[in-house]
């Protein structure tokens, strides 16, 4: 993840409006209309109290029934509107937070595969539940507490100077003694926040490590390990989470001091103008009806301030995912790829990783329409590199790519990608049907398009036997099915697809004889036509292969045919004698 410099709270707030709120407009304006009808009713109790004790003092004759309809009124007027902005703030908070969820999702899903390789899945989940979830209550709050509580305080301050103006100057004087303390706990509380999500991060993808590799866990006995390794991680969780916890703690009772202190000078010179006639009894009980009524918005307002600079660290995180450069791009007007036959050739192409690691030194290589060419060679020498640069999961420092003579960064990626299938060793399956799953490589399909597609993979016959058939879920990862069927439900997939460029991963190297058999079979189908790339350790699975290129250390060692290469007993000799004991 790109490294940001930390925003200020008013330009996320800024940000938060542009990006959000300012889309809404609607839902903003009613919800303002309806705070301003709560807070207007609330602070009009100042006013109403102000005349029943007034009205006392006078000593009419007869009941006067005013103030106490009065009451009754603004309570059910206040009921009802603080029923309906509550309704209408959530609405507009979890809108809002659905919209950054949505855009956050498209950006991660659409970033540079780089970028998305160096983030572990665990932190990019946590981003989704812990962040957001953060995020909508500062939000919930933001809306649903904040206009209000304002409108409230300053329609009461409003009737607190009609009634008796000096008492209030001498209310307001006393009350911003607590906004420098509460301030600098929100600014503690936002940065502790801000590390708290990026370990929620860090303890997410740790669980699901854990959780993941449970086979090799209980295999090699390292319960206690990761025990002990979860138990360090849920400490440092800790810590966070109790320095966030202690500096929320702070706030109400900074507030709850400084409303004594208020409300002690308030009745000492309350009484001294009492005693010199400047003030009224009436005056006085509704200036306390609005200190009364200030002191919950007021504190509200404190606490909220914690809340959030706590909220705006996730939002900062968010919008550093929304401001991330992405270096995979094409221009706007770039042409469609036309793949015409599917010849593919790299000249000369160079490739390092972002942390300087050399993958590919001057590799040129050509691949003929039709052509079945294989990639093989030790673990590290550049073979998942060739095949991940064509379909641009990365672009090369040197050199070009291209396809049919078109240099594959001058065309638009969408219809670059479309012009390939992949079927690699780990197969991707999501929890859903088997029909869904195979109709993935192409969502325009139709049902018998995709029974086709399952009968060429050799798949359908153990599709039928699932119960539900095509409708059978496949479960988290395709739990439900063996290896084999998950490989064959790939390429099912490819086959539907119909691309004229395949690309294979090492297809069949985690399958047992039995299942490979059956994949190998369905992969050759699959190949008939096709220019196709294939990365393989086993190397019995390329003997046919149109040609090898052997790499070595991120570069062509050798190349030519089966035969050939054993004849030569270079390297890919060496392989050969390696897994099978003989010279092929």
């Amino acid at each position: 993840m790109s490294s940001t410099t930390p925003s200020s709270t008013a330009q996320l707030g800024r940000r938060l409006w542009r990006d959000g709120l300012s889309r809404h407009r609607g839902l903003v304006g009613l919800a303002v209309l309806l705070s301003a009808v709560t807070a207007g009713a609330a602070a009009s109790y100042v006013g109403v109290v102000g005349h029943v004790f007034d009205t006392l003092e006078a000593g009419v004759e007869g009941l006067d029934w005013i103030g106490p309809l009065a009451i009754v009124g603004l309570a059910l007027l206040r009921s009802a509107s603080l029923y309906l902005q509550t309704v209408q703030t959530n609405r507009l908070a979890l809108t809002v937070m659905q919209d950054l969820q949505n855009a956050m999702f498209a950006k991660l899903v659409r970033s540079d595969f780089t970028r998305l390789q160096n983030e572990p899945v665990g932190s990019l989940v946590s981003r989704f539940t812990n962040d957001i979830t953060l995020l909508r209550e500062t939000l919930i709050r933001l809306t649903n507490n904040l206009l209000r509580d304002i409108l409230q305080v300053i329609a009461t301050i409003g009737w607190m100077l009609w009634l008796d103006w000096m008492l209030t100057l001498l209310i307001l004087v006393v009350y911003p003694v607590a906004a420098w303390p509460v301030i600098r706990i929100g600014q503690r509380l936002r940065k502790t926040s801000n590390k708290a999500q990026s370990q929620m991060g860090e303890v997410t993808s740790q669980l699901e490590e854990s959780f993941s590799g449970t086979r090799m866990v209980k295999t090699y006995g390292l319960e206690d390990f990761e025990t002990q390794r979860a138990g360090k991680a849920f400490a440092d969780r800790f810590a966070f989470l109790f320095r966030i916890a202690e500096n929320k703690a702070r706030v109400d009772p900074i507030l709850e001091a400084v409303g004594g202190l208020a409300l002690s000078i308030l009745i000492l010179v309350a009484g001294w103008r009492l005693m010199q006639g400047e003030s009224s009894i009436g005056d006085l009980m509704g200036v306390l009806t609005g200190v009364a009524l200030l002191a919950s918005p007021i504190r509200a307002i404190g606490t909220l301030n914690a809340v959030v600079q706590e909220g705006f660290a996730v939002l900062e995180r968010v919008f550093a995912v929304l401001d991330e450069p992405e270096t995979i791009t094409t221009a706007l007007d770039a042409p469609e790829l036309k793949v015409e036959n599917g010849a593919v050739a790299f000249d000369q192409v160079g490739f390092a990783y972002p942390d300087g690691t050399a993958a590919l030194e001057s590799v040129s290589l050509t691949v003929e329409p039709g052509q079945t060419v294989a990639l093989v060679g030790p673990s590290g020498s550049g073979k998942s590199t060739i095949l991940n640069l064509l379909p641009r999961l990365y672009d090369p420092q040197n050199g070009t790519v291209s396809i049919d003579g078109q240099d594959i960064r001058g065309v638009s990626l969408p219809s670059l990608r479309r012009a390939m299938a992949l079927v690699s060793q780990d197969v991707t399956l999501f929890d859903d049907t088997v029909r869904a799953n195979i109709g993935f490589g192409d969502l325009d399909a139709d049902e018998a398009a995709i029974i086709a597609a399952a009968k060429a993979a050799d798949a359908h016959d153990f599709i039928t036997k699932l119960p539900g058939g095509y409708d059978a879920p496949v479960g988290p990862r395709g739990s439900n099915l063996s290896g084999g069927q998950r490989q064959r439900l790939s390429i099912a997939r490819a086959i539907l697809k119909n691309a004229p460029i395949l690309l294979l991963d090492e297809a069949t190297s985690a399958l047992d004889t039995e299942s490979e058999r059956r994949v190998q079979e369905a992969l050759e189908h699959l190949s008939e036509g096709r220019t196709c790339l294939v990365i393989a350790h086993r190397l019995s699975t390329v003997r046919n292969a149109d040609w090898i290129y052997v790499l070595e250390n991120g570069q062509i060692a050798e190349q030519g045919r089966h035969d050939d290469l054993v004849a030569e007993d270079g390297l890919y000799a060496r392989l050969c004698r390696m897994q099978f004991g003989e010279e092929g």
